[in-house]
């Protein structure tokens, strides 16, 4: 079996049935599995890999175990690219070790934002606490030291910000995304997973839902085709050549990013997709929508989410508070 620094394995096909393969040293090593089908092979090749060689459970090991038993969850790919930028300080870590001056060290070393820390010392902590819940891992769970929670800024632009980012827009796929992204205020995954089965030009309607779609704190949802949204759909769905909506060359876009960034080249009003999604919020809140409405549109499980980032640009925002005190002239 690896050693404890190895990367994390996979259950591939092998001889008629699936094996666990994994890298050790760059060397690659396979191990054939009893297991028949795959889901069998997917807990065997779990349990082979927990139990390990008798080698320390160091962080690296404990994190690989770890995304190995979340693999099925919407949150692995994520959490897998985390561990991708730690595991350079992280990987040989006795976790019995760690303290207060050793997470402090790791967020000094890290040149990236505080919320992006944050998320990977959760992730730290999360992965140790799973390994004093499951086997003879861990005696007790280390208390990890997080940096503080960032205020959320809510980055947006001005209708006249919006126009000069437009006129920078060029590629006929990249105009219909902006289109979609202002109109819909729906999450960049949602905009580029969209297929024109779920455009409802009839009801006037849109549905950012797939089939078989798995449900997480991120809704999808169900949002009217606004007047100024429909003409792009229409010469959208006229030139579309596959399902996905989101198309450039016959083929469905994966990813908008560099799309947005040769615009803000252009354009020098900087943008991201998600960008679009305050914007929209946000002129919203300042034409007085409640908060409760522009919760469902958005896919907000809680309005309160929604009144923490956006209340603020309501014109009638806390304007009773300020009303109440009354004259004392």
């Amino acid at each position: 079996m690896p050693a404890a620094n190895d990367d994390a394995y996979s259950v591939q096909r092998f001889r008629g049935g699936y094996a666990l393969v994994w890298r050790d040293n760059g060397t690659r090593r396979r191990r054939q599995l009893a297991s028949e089908d795959r889901a069998s092979a997917e807990a065997e090749a779990r349990q082979l890999w927990q139990a390990g060689d008798g080698s320390p459970w160091t962080v690296g090991r404990i994190m690989t175990a770890y995304l190995a038993s979340i693999s099925h969850k919407p949150s692995h790919g994520r959490r897998e690219d985390a561990w991708k930028a730690m595991k350079g300080f992280w990987a040989n870590v006795d976790p019995l070790l760690i303290d207060e001056p050793m997470a402090r060290d790791y967020r000094a070393r890290r040149k990236i934002g505080d919320s992006t820390a944050r998320y990977e010392m959760l992730q730290l902590s999360t992965a140790l606490g799973w390994a004093t819940q499951n086997g003879p891992k861990l005696a007790r769970r280390p208390t990890i030291w997080l940096p503080p929670t960032p205020e959320r800024k809510v980055r947006h632009l001005t209708r006249a910000e919006f126009r000069q980012f437009l006129a920078g827009v060029k590629a006929d796929h990249a105009r219909l995304y902006v289109m979609l992204g202002i109109y819909t205020m729906a999450r960049p995954s949602a905009i580029l997973d969209l297929t024109w089965d779920r455009v409802d030009f009839m009801r006037r309607q849109i549905d950012f839902t797939p089939e078989g779609h798995v449900r997480t704190a991120k809704r999808r949802t169900i949002v009217p085709i606004s007047d100024d949204l429909l003409p792009h759909l229409q010469t959208g769905r006229a030139a579309a050549t596959t399902e996905s909506v989101i198309e450039r060359g016959g083929k469905r876009i994966a990813c908008i990013k560099k799309a947005f960034q040769a615009a803000s080249e252009r354009s020098g009003v900087c943008a991201t997709p998600y960008t679009l999604r305050h914007t929209g919020a946000v002129w919203a809140a300042e034409a007085g929508i409640p908060m409760a409405q522009i919760a469902q549109f958005m896919g907000h499980d809680d309005s309160r989410t929604t009144e923490k980032h956006y209340a603020r640009f309501s014109p009638d925002f806390l304007a009773g508070v300020a009303n109440a005190i009354g004259s004392v002239a």
